[in-house]
């Protein structure tokens, strides 16, 4: 039981030095995550915070959302559609099965993952641990619930990346999704 915590813990930890950056340069540390309260996001402990993009980032936001769309709605036609938090585009449907998530990381090499949240469940993500899909134990980033309410996409800056969020929305122009993307700055 001690050796499956101690390989829970390092793997946490390679997964965390590996994808966020959130370390110091020369110490290794875990993060700290608390419970959030409810409707309250929180980053781990040490994360480093977002910043709104500048105008010059803008234009790189723009790209980024219009290479996504173009790429999904030409892989995955039909609308999007959500039940509970099941999200579907025409005949497809992301959980369980991540191929828009890993499509979409393959537009943007070096990205540090990509994300899809219905709501404030992430349902897909393209970041890996082991084998298995990082999901949960994260808080939803408080953008995605801004980005659910206006339906508009917007980006910040974070350690060196634009993080850009795009909502999906339903045939009625409903926002059912968000998915978020971290575009590395040359």
């Amino acid at each position: 039981m001690f050796r499956k915590k101690v390989l829970i813990g390092v793997t946490i930890m390679i997964l965390m030095v590996s994808l966020t950056g959130c370390t110091k340069e020369s110490k290794v540390e875990v993060p700290k995550v608390t419970q959030p309260q409810a409707g309250v996001s929180q980053l781990p402990e040490g994360h480093p915070t977002e910043t709104p993009a500048s105008t010059v980032d803008k234009a790189v936001q723009i790209a980024a959302e219009t290479k996504i769309n173009d790429l999904l709605n030409k892989n995955y036609p039909g609308d999007w559609k959500v039940s509970g938090t099941t999200l579907s585009k025409g005949t497809y449907t992301e959980n369980g099965n991540y191929k828009m998530v890993d499509d979409v990381e393959k537009l943007f090499p070096g990205t540090m993952g990509v994300s899809i949240f219905v709501g404030e469940e992430r349902i897909s993500s393209s970041v890996k641990q082991g084998a298995e899909r990082v999901l949960k134990g994260y808080a939803t980033p408080t953008t995605v619930g801004e980005v659910m309410k206006s339906g508009t996409t917007t980006s910040s800056l974070i350690s060196g990346y634009l993080k850009v969020y795009v909502p999906f929305k339903d045939s009625s122009g409903k926002t059912v999704a968000v998915i978020t993307v971290s575009v590395p700055q040359a």
